[in-house]
């Protein structure tokens, strides 16, 4: 899909991780983490980049899901690197070698953490929200002035 849009696979990784900061399901049901690095042509606006980033992923996802519906691509992004994870907070730099490596550098990082009220916690069911946004109630603290 991505040569489809132009843009060239410039290779992969197996994502470094420690399994022992998962609990045992967790380690039990832990997906393939994989990252790979792709090139845009010489000359190509960091805006088509992105875009065809986003439609290359969108039709990579939609074409594997068919047979394998819990597949998911976290990120495809030239701007934000996303994690998913069937960790608790603390443990997320331990399970990530990445999140430790002094060369990531970021201004800022966000994460979700769900409290499961009606399923059991699934890998496949973590949310990496791509850019920023919130599946329930967010309560606000009205401003005054004196």
């Amino acid at each position: 899909m991505l040569e489809r849009e132009g843009l060239v696979p410039a290779g992969w990784r197996t994502v470094p991780i420690n399994p022992e900061a998962c609990g045992e399901e967790s380690r039990r049901t832990r997906p393939r983490i994989e990252q790979i690095f792709v090139n845009a042509p010489t000359g190509m606006a960091a805006a088509d980049f992105e875009r065809r980033l986003y439609i290359a992923r969108r039709r990579a996802e939609k074409r594997v899901q068919a047979a394998d519906p819990v597949f998911y691509v976290p990120s495809l992004s030239a701007r934000v690197i996303g994690y998913k994870g069937l960790v608790m907070p603390a443990n997320l730099p331990v399970f990530y070698a990445d999140l430790n490596d002094p060369r990531l550098e970021t201004s800022i990082g966000l994460f979700h953490q769900r409290f499961s009220t009606n399923t059991l916690p699934q890998w496949w069911l973590s949310q990496p929200f791509r850019y920023l946004a919130h599946n329930g109630e967010i309560n606000t603290i009205p401003l005054t002035s004196t």
